[in-house]
């Protein structure tokens, strides 16, 4: 089928959109048509201004591109907490990937969910997690009538957990099988795929064997394997051979996810990178993602070395308790000359207490507390019972601009929760700006002001290359036929608007969306419609 047509006068359509140019997703520059919508579909393209319709969107001197696609997102529980996903549709997004980094919260037993609730705190929303099985977490999450899309990826930490639990030892043969069957349940109850965090226990305890047999199992049903690898800093090189190796032995389609150089010394190492994953592209299906933003955030306790996370949450607390073990990770912690505490953020805390911290730095709460900065990580995770969150300032500015402008990169904000809507009485937390700023801060930065990418090829980077990546059906692309997942933006206002210091402020110049054909987003303001789908991986 032609990507437009020429004439459907006698249609009438629910919606539209006329006087707009289109950018379609396939990295095509932009074309003048209107688009008709039908239901949740995309009824036709083409010269439509006389057709009939209940509804009309006047697009003029906007670009109408498809829907954007979170590549990476911590939103698993979170949509349970706020289904409408403010900061995701104000931003264009229609459809968020879930389970990244290992972290997801099925499959676990009831005897170990406790445990993994407090080991992976960056997934943590309050809510009640009460699956068992992949099918099940689903099945709530349909109930909840998200906002937007929702693909979800099994978390290789609960699947360790589940079958070795949290111990630092090889899996054996026997758990091995385990967890294949694990993850092959999962992926028949409609999981896209496999995500691993190799810096995260139980995660970080699998070897490479370990890996390539689980993704082997991805392979054969055509899914995708995301990892956060084994090291973004000093041993990037060697994690980044670790990821193309599992990738090639097992020919599972993989993503780096969140591809940066962390940390001073490590700067300038994408280059090497780069040209590793480029070479081996040239035969293997790899692709990686980023966010525009010099600053991390995850959990504090990953400023902690790996030993002292072993046997989970409770174990670190208990070794915490004991003055020769604190001493050793105090020590460890003032060993890594790396490290500038003004450029460590408190995300978020549990504790009402220790709200006030928020958005400061441990510097400054080092102060406000009287205490080294070493003890001070060490008291806030021991305060908070490892339920402490933060925001760090690791990469460099040029190193960002290279990996989100290479051909193979896509986006994924990495955006740890939802936070309630800007005028909502509830609390919010403090958030990584990206929250609420990766899509337009690229269509501003990298697009408008540095030309370092044109219209159509960050549009496609956001839309198509993605759905092409993920294998979903009739998205990502504006197509007769496909799902209406839409976006119209201003391309002379759209804007980033949230800062480390207010991150909270949604983007300016997003000015509708449409979620498979019902607006989410209206004259820049939210309709509170909840039209997204938990879309369910069927193997090829």
């Amino acid at each position: 089928m032609n990507a437009h047509s020429t004439s459907h006068s006698a249609q009438s359509f629910d919606w539209l959109i006329v006087n707009g140019r289109i950018i379609d997703g396939t990295g095509n520059p932009a074309f003048f048509a209107d688009v008709g919508i039908m239901g949740d579909k995309i009824a036709a393209i083409g010269q439509l201004f006389h057709a009939q319709a209940k509804n009309r969107v006047d697009a003029m001197g906007k670009f109408v591109a498809p829907g954007f696609i979170d590549m990476h997102t911590h939103f698993d529980t979170a949509l349970f907490a706020h289904p409408e996903a403010y900061c995701a549709v104000s931003q264009g997004v229609t459809t968020v990937v879930v389970g990244n980094c290992g972290h997801s919260p099925v499959p676990i037993p009831d005897n170990r969910r406790d445990e993994l609730r407090r080991l992976l705190p960056v997934i943590e929303a309050g809510i009640d997690w009460r699956w068992r099985k992949f099918a099940d977490y689903l099945a709530n999450l349909e109930a909840t009538e998200p906002a937007v899309n929702v693909v979800a990826l099994v978390g290789h930490c609960a699947l360790r957990a589940s079958v070795v639990g949290f111990e630092n030892r090889p899996a054996t043969e026997e758990e091995l099988k385990a967890m294949q069957k694990l993850l092959e349940d999962c992926m028949d109850d409609g999981a896209w795929g496999l995500s691993s965090g190799l810096i995260y226990p139980p995660s970080a305890f699998a070897n490479f064997d370990e890996l390539v047999a689980l993704t082997e199992v991805v392979a054969k049903r055509g899914g995708i394997y995301s990892t956060h690898m084994r090291s973004e800093s000093d041993a990037l090189v060697a994690a980044v051979t670790e990821a193309l190796q599992t990738g090639l032995k097992s020919g599972v389609k993989l993503q780096i996810s969140h591809h940066k150089a962390a940390l001073k010394p490590n700067w300038g190492k994408v280059a090497v990178t780069l040209n590793m994953i480029e070479q081996v592209a040239l035969q293997h299906d790899v692709t990686f993602d980023a966010y525009p933003y010099t600053a991390g955030s995850s959990y504090l306790a990953q400023l902690l070395p790996l030993w002292a996370l072993e046997g989970g949450a409770s174990a670190l607390l208990e070794r915490l308790k004991d003055p020769h073990k604190r001493q050793q990770i105090k020590e460890a912690l003032e060993s890594n000359k790396n490290f500038d505490w003004n450029d460590v953020l408190v995300a978020s805390v549990a504790s009402e207490e220790y709200q006030p911290l928020q958005g400061k730095t441990i510097s400054e709460v080092a102060k406000m507390l009287g205490l080294p900065p070493s003890e001070t990580v060490l008291h806030l995770i021991e305060h908070e019972q490892n339920a402490v969150n933060m925001v760090w300032f690791v990469m460099d500015e040029k190193d960002v601009e290279q990996v989100l402008t290479h051909p193979l990169c896509m986006v994924g904000s990495d955006a740890l929760t939802i936070p309630p809507i800007p005028n909502s009485p509830e609390p919010k937390p403090y958030v990584h700006p990206r929250t609420y700023g990766t899509f337009p801060k690229i269509l501003r930065w990298l697009v408008r002001e540095r030309d370092k990418l044109t219209w159509h090829e960050a549009i496609a980077k956001m839309t198509g290359k993605t759905a092409f990546k993920l294998g979903l059906k009739m998205r990502g692309l504006i197509r007769e036929g496909y799902f209406a997942d839409l976006v119209i933006f201003d391309p002379d206002k759209v804007t980033d608007q949230a800062t480390y210091e207010n991150p909270h402020s949604p983007a300016k110049g997003i000015d509708w969306v449409f979620v498979n054909g019902k607006p989410a987003l209206v004259e820049g303001k939210p309709t509170n419609a909840r039209s997204g789908q938990v879309l369910k991986f069927e193997s090829d």
